[in-house]
């Protein structure tokens, strides 16, 4: 950690103007005059180092001002994940801090160069210390922290402080941005941030608290902590308190405190509650089971998950030790929890509690999109999964915010089309696709994750990032994005093409072939993987082709699009002549069988392997029967699809049991995987939403950008349903119900988009936007 200031003067503030780009190596919090003005840089790659603007000049004072920043320099400590360590998602070459500035007059003339040389001062800080307490799962998330806070200087970031004793700072690299680029004199290449900053709330009090174990707290602190009044610890004090959001959040802890030297805090944060499965009287989720096949390293098999009160909040840890001075803690990063562990313990002095609060935090959506139904159940899981998306948005997409907080190109497939849906913002999106088109190996294949320090590749995570990019351009239209990325989809391809057996298809995979948490598969991988070709990757890699034939279509190329559409018929053939079993009525995992697979046959429907028939004979199994390796919610993303193109889509509700379950049990947000054995917030979880939006409304776009729309809404067992889907036009607000053998439809369209309306009987109709009715009857 190192401190940095730089002092100037101004003469008339309401002269002045000043405009600073800031970034640092790896991580800065920044302040001007004292008052904090942001936190960043976004996560990228050292090539891909993004920067942040910031707009000063409301923030001047006349006389002396102050730039002032603390630096966390995570380079020097390597990311090693049964020990924890730093993020692993944040890339790092070597610490540092840059800023580039100039203070002008209104006419623009220099008043000062702010920029980082030697007249900024920089000190080392002696004060934080981070420890992985309580570690036994190798979280990707990072470390967390003690904080010795006697060690900060007192006023560090403001005008008063007197920095004369800290020694000039000195230059490592000349700031470069990355188009500028030439013969580099630094590694970093400088760009500016694709993303808006985190929204960061006002502390808000917990709505619930009570003594460890489950005992009420004391009139005092519930005045604390419902009112804000202060209170006073006498020395030696010991205090073990649970903090109940009542629902999963991500926010920084906020603990405001005078006095107390000698005194220290543990912050201990849990999803949920521990307690043995053997509990008389308490409601644990999931089942008691060998742990064996599911990957974790934090869970054990004596104890289970609980929101009962007798549970334990077990996990990583905070520390704090306060310096006797009036200050507040917040840890440096953000932490994601439903309870906090408080242990207090009282020094030789008196301590004043003023205030035990949160801040919420997390990429700054504005959900605009509605979904109600005839079915309160719906809705609930219309509530859960919006919640489980925001969560997993913060800088990145992520596949959890407890454990791992990376963004895996699987669950951003999902995370991604979700937000486009439901906010219209698709700037986290955009940079997700930059993010794994840099994260790109000279084999062809993106990463799994990125950014990370670790390599991981999993070659459907690949297949995925094209998904994502033909549903961004779907859903934006932003063709220039897409012919951006499109030399990286076709290094994909390639690289599947490299793989392929005789008959053409991939076959004998590298790297880990994880397609899903299947209970009956070792770490998520398909039998035959391995070894030679499978239903799964064939069937993933032809739609690619489809995919990836429908953008270069969009982007003009209609004899590349021809090329690409005559490759995945060939292979759609010999797919479906290798893995279809007459005997069965299903597709085998692999050529032969025996294995047969929810998630394989889902496959196979989607990429069109089963024609009228074999869909016909196929859904006499499919997806219910009790030989078909069961797949967890990932895989029913794809399940879904099938059930659709079979005309079986309105037995979704039939299969929303585990989505029903997770709520029922009272989580707010939706899990990993059945098992209910790590995660309880899981992105790739959420998808049900789109399938309210997409299906049961009915809204889909038909051209890129939504220039064409089609509303073909599915019943399910339902008398009614409303809702709207954003588009770059605004919101697409549509509504059905059923009266007696009618079946009625409203929309309102934004402008004069034409749109296709197919109610459930077939009868379709055409529309110039606008407000729509239509009327059918019932099958």
């Amino acid at each position: 950690m190192r401190y940095f200031r730089r002092t100037f003067v101004v003469g008339d503030p309401a002269k002045a103007r000043l405009t600073v780009h800031v970034s640092a190596d790896s991580r800065y919090l920044f302040y001007c005059n004292g008052e904090f003005i942001g936190r960043g840089p976004a996560k990228g790659d050292i090539n891909h180092h993004f920067y942040d603007t910031f707009n000063l000049t409301p923030h001047l004072r006349k006389g002396r001002n102050v730039l002032a920043a603390i630096v966390l320099d995570m380079s020097r400590v390597a990311h090693r994940p049964a020990r924890l360590g730093p993020p692993c998602s944040v890339m790092t070459y070597t610490g540092g801090f840059v800023l580039e500035g100039v203070l002008t007059g209104k006419s623009g003339k220099v008043m000062a160069d702010l920029r980082t040389d030697a007249n900024w001062r920089v000190a080392i800080d002696r004060a934080h210390r981070f420890q992985n307490e309580n570690t036994t799962f190798e979280g990707y998330h990072g470390y967390f922290e003690h904080r010795v806070s006697k060690f900060i200087p007192a006023g560090w970031n403001t005008t008063r402080f007197d920095d004369s004793g800290w020694p000039p700072a000195h230059v490592l690299f000349q700031a470069e941005l990355r188009e500028n680029r030439r013969d580099p004199t630094s590694p970093y290449g400088l760009m500016p941030r694709m993303i808006p900053m985190l929204e960061e709330a006002e502390p808000q009090n917990f709505p619930d608290a009570y003594i460890a174990g489950g005992g009420e707290v004391p009139a005092a602190w519930k005045k604390l902590l419902a009112a804000g009044r202060p209170l006073t610890l006498k020395p030696g004090t010991r205090i073990d308190l649970v903090l109940d959001m009542g629902r999963l959040t991500t926010a920084f802890p906020h603990l405001a405190v005078s006095g107390g030297a000698g005194s220290s805090f543990r912050l201990t944060y849990a999803e949920a509650l521990r307690l043995p499965w053997n509990t008389s009287g308490a409601k644990l989720l999931g089942r008691q089971q060998s742990l064996a096949n599911l990957a974790s390293h934090f869970a054990d098999e004596s104890s289970g998950w609980t929101f009962d009160r007798r549970g334990k909040v077990t996990g990583w840890c905070d520390r704090w030790e306060p310096s006797g001075r009036d200050e507040v803690f917040e840890p440096l990063h953000w932490r994601a929890f439903r309870y906090v562990g408080l242990q207090i313990t009282v020094g030789k002095q008196p301590l004043k509690v003023r205030a035990v609060r949160q801040r919420f935090t997390a990429y700054p959506y504005r959900i605009k999109a509605r979904f109600r139904s005839s079915d309160p159940a719906l809705d609930r899981i219309w509530q859960v999964g919006l919640h489980t998306m925001r969560m997993c948005s913060h800088e990145t997409f992520e596949d959890c915010p407890h454990y791992e907080q990376m963004q895996y190109a699987g669950d951003t497939m999902i995370t991604s089309q979700l937000a486009l849906f439901t906010t219209g913002d698709a700037r986290l999106s955009r940079q997700a696709l930059y993010h794994f088109d840099w994260s790109r190996l000279t084999d062809g294949l993106t990463q799994s994750r990125y950014p990370s320090r670790l390599i991981q590749v999993i070659p459907a995570w690949s297949i995925h990032w094209i998904s994502t990019l033909r549903d961004y351009l779907l859903c934006t239209g932003d063709r220039t994005t897409a012919a951006d990325l499109l030399p990286g989809v076709h290094a994909v391809l390639d690289w599947y093409r490299r793989q392929a057996g005789p008959d053409g298809l991939p076959a004998k995979l590298p790297f880990w072939n994880i397609t899903d948490w299947c209970p009956w598969w070792p770490r998520g991988v398909v039998p035959g993987a391995d070894t030679g070709a499978t239903c799964i990757h064939s069937a993933q890699f032809i739609n690619a082709l489809d995919e990836t034939a429908w953008i270069v279509r969009q982007l003009g190329k209609p004899a590349e699009a021809d090329a690409l559409t005559a490759e995945a018929e060939r292979l759609r053939r010999i797919a479906h002549a290798t893995f279809w079993s007459e005997a069965e009525g299903l597709y085998f995992d692999r050529p032969g069988g025996p294995e047969i697979s929810q998630y394989g046959n889902a496959w196979a429907v989607v990429a069109g392997f089963a024609g009228e028939r074999e869909r016909s004979i196929l859904m006499r199994r499919f997806p219910e029967d009790a030989k078909l390796a069961p797949g967890s919610f990932f895989w029913w993303h794809t399940g879904f699809a099938a059930l659709a193109r079979c005309g079986r889509f309105d037995d979704l509700p039939r299969h929303l049991g585990p989505w029903h379950e997770s709520v029922n049990c009272g989580l707010s947000t939706f899990v990993e995987e059945n098992s209910y054995w790590r995660s309880l917030c899981h992105a790739w979880s959420a998808h049900p939403v789109l399938e309210f939006q997409q299906r049961i409304l009915g809204v889909l776009p038909a051209e890129p950008g939504f220039a064409r729309i089609a509303i073909r809404p599915h019943r399910c067992g339902l008398t009614h349903a409303k809702g709207s889907v954003c588009t770059p036009h605004g919101l697409v607000e549509t509504g059905w119900r059923v009266e007696g053998e009618r079946f009625l439809l409203e929309a309102r369209v934004p402008g004069n988009i034409p749109t296709r309306v197919t109610l459930p009987d077939g009868t379709s109709r055409e529309f110039a936007g606008g407000r729509i009715r239509l009327e059918g009857v019932l099958q």
